[in-house]
């Protein structure tokens, strides 16, 4: 069976859209399909039986307006988004679809930050596996369901590969839309100092993008001689929700590099 792994990256994770489209034109159909975070929605919506320029239309229905409501700001300590209309959207085309009807296998993973647990979420509401997946700590309130206190997965798997394999995938095409960092390991030395401001925001995005590097090399093992799509969205920053455009263009771009060992699934 052949899986298809999105991983998460918020806004850049509509360059998935642009990867699928390729993949249909190469009649490349995934029998399992499973995302984290941004990658989840993707997915998710894909195997509810959107297809790409289905994806696509959506996507542009998306401009900084529309952004604005579907992120109203709410001062909180739980976070300051709390997802209402993020729902309310999300439902006009989910409905009240289960996981265990969509046309292929999906699966989703999220965090119990009450039980320290990684959750795997293969079953039950598709509205509510992919409010829990997109949960970015402290930005977004966590989601309640089936008990769980949940928050984004993806911080902890964000290219779940593992996940795919233990569902059943035998070849996988992995797709990351996040920074490539090849974060090596050195005794320290006397080095010429970077130029370049230092601030609070800058520490913690490099932070954030040299642990999702460490925890994606940790996925690949689980890759074999599968495919990895690294998307290049350096610059399409994680809120930027209007540019689903420019981010979609890009993951078909840099997908269509592909088409030539993505044959080996056309057979």
């Amino acid at each position: 069976m052949l899986g298809l792994v999105l991983g998460g990256g918020a806004a850049k994770g509509y360059a998935h859209i642009g990867v699928l489209k390729l993949l249909a034109e190469e009649g490349i159909r995934p029998d399992i399909i499973v995302g984290a975070s941004m990658g989840a929605l993707v997915g998710g919506f894909y195997a509810a039986g959107y297809e790409p320029d289905e994806l696509i239309a959506l996507a542009g229905q998306v401009d900084k307006k529309k952004k604005r409501w579907l992120f109203p700001i709410h001062v909180s300590k739980k976070g300051f988004i709390d997802g209402k209309h993020i729902m309310q959207h999300l439902k006009q085309f989910t409905g009240d679809t289960k996981i265990e009807d969509l046309e292929m296998t999906f699966a989703t993973v999220a965090t119990d930050i009450e039980r320290n647990q990684e959750i795997v979420i293969d079953r039950g509401s598709l509205l509510d596996a992919i409010r829990a997946a997109i949960s970015i700590p402290v930005v977004f309130m966590p989601h309640r369901y089936k008990g769980r206190l949940l928050i984004d997965g993806g911080f902890v798997n964000p290219l779940p590969i593992d996940i795919c394999r233990m569902l059943g995938a035998g070849n996988i095409i992995a797709v990351n839309v996040l920074r490539k960092i090849d974060y090596v390991q050195r005794k320290i030395t006397e080095v010429t100092p970077m130029n370049g401001s230092v601030h609070v925001k800058r520490v913690f995005l490099e932070y954030i993008d040299c642990a999702t590097a460490r925890l994606i090399d940790y996925q690949l093992t689980y890759l074999k001689k599968g495919i990895l799509m690294n998307i290049n969205t350096d610059d399409i920053r994680l809120g930027d929700f209007e540019k689903g455009m420019e981010a979609i263009q890009r993951g078909y771009a840099d997908a269509c590099k592909f088409r030539a060992r993505l044959k080996r699934f056309t057979g």
